[in-house]
């Protein structure tokens, strides 16, 4: 009887197991039916995810750019010059955009005034056993260039939107069309900043890029501004783009690209370096054109204002380089290889 008793209890907990079991996995199944059809549905829960998670399949798929993007081309007083938007815009704006930055970098080329200031700094602090060494290399350069012209000597000859909503635009300048009447004009200012930092085992990298026009339309009755700043800090960015009165909003994505254009680098292209274009193409491209500008106004004429001085237990000096010019500037290449922009500039001092 007793056997017969702790049986049927037995049953009876394990019923109850069950049962309370069978209640969980409603309850679970419940909360998850919830969570997709109410939760999810209202705060967009998960779906993010799934857009994600097929944009970065998509963008595995490299676009293929054409041909005349890498042909800019500077002949008497025909010019064709490549412009870029920023991407993720609607198709007028981006070509908007990249008309006015094909203008622009055209002006920049050919019409600049680079100034440049290059400071090495170097301190030892002596005390007992210890020592304490900092260096700082601080180089900024910046170039301003106006422009007057006419529409009627700007023709956009070719056009291309990309999948990551970029657009691309190769104009012509013809000069031979400029009526010197009713002139708009165009300035320019782009800067770039480098620091590096180096404190004992220390280091630290700043690297800012900014690049801004004010386009002074209908025989300079209306200005149009626009701005784009780089900022890179160690292995972190920032990115800031205006257009008239818009903020253009940058997104992260895996931006990828190719040509069929053969390309495979040789010994002639060890010097050159190469801009990513994993921020997409107008960040790569200005990145490349001001760190260019920068390189040659280094190497062209300059003065040094100021030599070290050296204590006893505190060894500090300064060198300073100030450079001035105006200057023309044009390609030697042009190119892409592994999704990375190869640009290289020439210099020329104009009197």
């Amino acid at each position: 009887m007793k056997v017969f008793s702790v049986l049927i209890i037995l049953i009876s907990f394990n019923l109850r197991l069950f049962a309370q079991e069978n209640e969980t996995k409603l309850i679970d199944e419940d909360k998850k039916k919830f969570e997709e059809n109410v939760f999810n549905k209202e705060f967009n829960e998960g779906h993010e995810d799934t857009v994600d998670a097929v944009r970065k399949l998509y963008d595995k798929i490299p676009d293929k750019l054409p041909d005349w993007v890498f042909n800019p081309i500077n002949n008497g007083d025909e010019i064709y010059m490549v412009g870029f938007s920023d991407p993720n815009m609607t198709r007028e704006l981006a070509y908007q955009q990249a008309i006015l930055r094909a203008k622009a970098i055209y002006a920049l080329l050919n019409l600049s005034k680079v100034s440049n200031i290059t400071d090495d700094y170097t301190n030892l602090k002596e005390s007992g056993k210890y020592s304490l060494y900092t260096t700082k290399f601080q180089d900024f350069s910046l170039s301003k260039a106006q422009l007057a012209y006419n529409e009627s000597s700007v023709t956009i000859v070719d056009t291309f939107f990309t999948k990551y909503d970029e657009g691309i635009v190769l104009i012509e300048f013809d000069y031979s069309q400029n009526d010197s009447s009713n002139l708009d004009t165009l300035t320019i200012k782009g800067e770039h900043l480098q620091v590096f930092i180096e404190k004992n085992f220390q280091k630290e990298r700043i690297e800012f890029f900014n690049f801004f026009t004010q386009d002074n339309l209908y025989n300079d009755s209306v200005d149009y501004i626009t701005q784009y700043n780089y900022k890179i800090v160690n292995r972190g960015y920032d990115i800031n783009s205006l257009l008239g009165d818009s903020i253009i909003e940058f997104k992260e994505r895996t931006y990828n690209y190719r040509t069929d254009i053969d390309f495979s680098a040789d010994s002639t292209d060890l010097g050159i370096k190469t801009y990513r274009l994993n921020r997409g193409l107008w960040n790569a491209y200005i990145s490349g054109v001001l760190s260019n500008i920068t390189v040659l106004s280094k190497q062209l004429a300059s003065q040094v204002k100021n030599s070290n001085d050296f204590y006893t237990l505190k060894h500090e000096g300064l060198i300073r380089t100030v450079a001035r010019n105006k200057v023309s500037f044009g390609f030697n290449d042009f190119k892409m290889y592994e999704n990375q922009l190869y640009i290289d500039l020439n210099g020329i001092i104009i009197q």
